[in-house]
């Protein structure tokens, strides 16, 4: 924060003029010192520790159905809408065996289908790895067999682009079986410790690593943002 920039920066200047013995450097007043040591750092608040990422979008749902929840372009679509077609994609996924566990690519445009296919991972149990379709083939190639991902959903401008792989595919604009599917919500069988999404860092400094997230660790982050940010 700007206040506390502004102390940082005056304890700095005064240090750069003390001996550096600890006697000599400069000692914060107890108030000041309690806010910087402390209050800053007093994060701690009360939420629901059994949230999942798919289960908190779900109570929104509920909340406000018709409220607009993605606009891509002059594409809009409802709470509603995003979670019916969401479930319909999550059901294909749990009968091609996706759980929790289950390292789900994902690789799309940055398009509705995108959100759309996130969910339905999530919604099916398992986690998803974003696989960007403007990446080197190389790079996409290394995310398949690093990460073991047993299923890819993309869409069909995007396929001809993918790596060689093993996995079971689906293809959200020509997936016969989704217009079938029902549209209301799964039984939710990951929990707050299960993995959420893979993502690969840069490898700027070597092989590109995988970072896991834990639907418990996006929860805490969401409702802490959610909590400082105003809206409506």
């Amino acid at each position: 924060s700007p206040a506390m920039g502004r102390i940082l920066a005056d304890r700095l200047a005064a240090m750069a003029e003390a001996r550096i013995q600890g006697a000599a450097l400069p000692d914060m007043p107890p108030a000041e010192r309690d806010l910087v040591l402390y209050g800053w750092n007093r994060t701690q608040a009360d939420h629901d520790r059994s949230l999942t990422m798919q289960t908190a979008f779900e109570a929104q749902v509920a909340r406000t159905p018709e409220a607009t929840a993605l606009v891509v372009g002059r594409e809009e679509m409802s709470y509603a809408a995003l979670n019916a077609r969401a479930n319909r994609v999550a059901h294909v996924l749990r009968g091609m065996g996706v759980g929790p566990g289950t390292l789900v690519g994902l690789c799309t445009a940055r398009n509705i289908h995108l959100v759309v296919g996130a969910l339905a991972i999530l919604k099916a149990g398992g986690a998803y790895l974003p696989m960007d379709p403007s990446y080197p083939a190389d790079r996409l190639q290394n995310f398949v067999q690093d990460s073991g991902a047993q299923v890819i959903v993309t869409q069909a401008a995007v396929e001809p682009n993918l790596p060689r792989h093993d996995a079971q595919l689906l293809v959200l604009d020509a997936e016969p079986r989704l217009a079938a599917q029902p549209a209301d919500n799964l039984p939710d069988t990951s929990g707050p410790e299960d993995l959420a999404y893979l993502i690969y860092t840069s490898g700027s400094t070597g092989k590109p690593k995988g970072v896991m997230v834990e639907h418990r660790n996006v929860c805490n982050f969401y409702t802490g943002m959610d909590a400082h940010i105003p809206h409506d």
